[in-house]
């Protein structure tokens, strides 16, 4: 009984070394590259995959057979998020915001090369804009994630620019938006992701760097660029804020 025990502690072992590992790297990993760095035999690693795949805790790459984070992992960090210092610092500047504007006051950190929303403040009007704690979308979409690869190191940013992009002048044109976030400390926008809805969004910091956003979105018809505007000083006093309670220092 102890040995089998011993074994299982083992395995847990190991595969919470791989999801570590996986989580730690910026680019999907081969398994052979996974035993060589974790010093594991390849079978234990090709079979410990298997297993954490089979949870959604990693997933695999059909073309490259690379393995990253999965959805599972995502989805169970979005819930630990949701304890974190930052949330609990962020809610009373979120309802103070949600008071001011009446919209819809979300909350997001960066999780690799996506973005996740780890806490909302409803909008108060009959017809508001509706996002879930959990989603997750790439960090190029919409001003919430931009307002964080706009401060991301250049070389990480430019990697994830051009592979969002299909063509040249379409990066052109989202490196153009990306200055203008770092020149002007948010970004307001129509239509960026959904159709009809505007967002208002300003970068969040720690003291080792971007860490998230914060957001203010709406219906277009009634969150427009002029509504927006208006708001965006608001918006960027309480970034500023929040991000110096986190540790964020302006040199």
């Amino acid at each position: 009984m102890a040995e089998t025990v011993s074994s299982g502690a083992q395995t847990l072992a190991r595969g919470l070394r791989i999801v570590s590992f996986l989580v730690s790297q910026t680019e999907p990993q081969r398994p052979a590259q996974i035993a060589r760095s974790l010093e594991l035999e390849r079978s234990a690693v090709y079979r410990l995959l298997r297993e954490l795949e089979s949870s959604a805790f990693v997933t695999r790459e059909p073309d490259s057979g690379r393995y990253t984070i999965g959805s599972g992992l995502v989805a169970l960090s979005a819930r630990v998020m949701r304890r974190v210092d930052l949330r609990r610092s962020a809610r009373p500047l979120m309802e103070q915001i949600s008071q001011a504007t009446g919209e819809t006051i979300t909350l997001h950190v960066r999780h690799g090369r996506n973005r996740i929303c780890v806490e909302v403040v409803p909008g108060r009007h009959t017809v508001s804009r509706v996002i879930e704690i959990g989603q997750t979308l790439p960090i190029h979409a919409g001003p919430s994630g931009k307002a964080i690869l706009a401060f991301l190191e250049p070389a990480e940013m430019a990697s994830i620019v051009e592979e969002a992009c299909s063509s040249p002048a379409e990066q052109t044109a989202l490196f153009a938006t990306l200055e203008s976030i770092r020149q002007l400390g948010y970004i307001a926008s129509v239509g960026d992701r959904s159709p009809g809805v505007g967002g208002l969004s300003a970068p969040l910091f720690n003291a080792d760097g971007i860490v998230g956003s914060l957001t203010i979105s709406g219906p277009a018809s009634r969150w427009n660029e002029d509504a927006m505007e208006s708001a965006a000083p608001l918006l960027t006093r309480v970034s500023s804020e929040l991000s110096a309670s986190l540790g964020h220092r302006v040199d």
